[in-house]
């Protein structure tokens, strides 16, 4: 028998917690859960940490996220409707994951890109955030020119494993808890601030700067974090 024990992240911990005080009656059906400060406090973990356990809560049909009202406790669901539920709570990459593996990565892929890219490559990039403005002003739940615009830099940095490893990532950004999450916080002023960030990453792609591209991605992918750090449900 495999005894081999599985780390378990902290934001599953709390959020299988969370499940056994909502299975025990300590919060019924159509209660407000705590609030996030609250619950952070109690659990000594970060704000950050408390939304992703509510996001898989929330996935695995136990409670409803009404952001700036709360957090509410769902009824039981019924026996013909539990099928439907994805697994309680599966041990996924959280956003906070996802990001801290782009902030790794998409820099420096874009430092390769301001000395390799092509005239060609640089106005296909461009193109894209053009497609990311057409996107935002059709109010569009798709972000396509989003996924494509960093694919396009991944491509121009002409190194297939960096291009595969990117792809690996935003593959879990088409997961779940992440889905759930942009649902939520995704907002018009938010998505006008990633295409000014994107036109500045271009713009210093175009100077042919390493340094400057490279801080231009990281400055980018901090303001997502510190977008997501800063929402919150209730």
């Amino acid at each position: 028998m495999n005894r081999t024990i599985k780390p378990v992240r902290v934001y599953r911990q709390v959020a299988d917690s969370l499940e056994a005080r909502i299975a025990d009656g300590e919060f019924e059906p159509g209660q407000r859960l705590t609030t996030e400060r609250d619950l952070s406090r109690e659990y000594g973990v970060s704000r950050t940490c408390i939304r992703e356990a509510l996001l898989a809560l929330e996935i695995a049909g136990l409670v409803t996220i009404k952001v700036g009202s709360g957090v509410f406790v769902l009824p039981p669901q019924a026996p013909d409707q539990i099928a439907a539920v994805p697994a309680a709570m599966p041990d996924q990459n959280s956003p906070s994951d996802i990001l801290q593996s782009r902030l790794a990565l998409e820099p420096h892929i874009c430092r390769l890109a301001a000395s390799a890219a092509s005239a060609e490559d640089l106005d296909t990039i461009d193109g894209y955030v053009q497609k990311m403005r057409e996107e935002h002003r059709m109010a569009t739940e798709t972000e396509n020119g989003d996924r494509e615009f960093h694919f396009a830099i991944a491509r121009a940095a002409q190194n297939p494993m960096l291009l595969e490893f990117l792809q690996r990532v935003w593959d879990e950004m088409t997961g779940p808890m992440w889905q759930a999450l942009q649902r939520h916080i995704r907002t018009p002023l938010m998505r006008l601030k990633w295409i000014e960030d994107h036109e500045v990453i271009i713009a210093a792609l175009r100077s042919g700067s390493p340094d400057a591209a490279q801080s231009a991605m990281h400055a980018h992918i901090e303001h997502v974090m510190e977008a997501l750090e800063k929402a919150k449900f209730r």
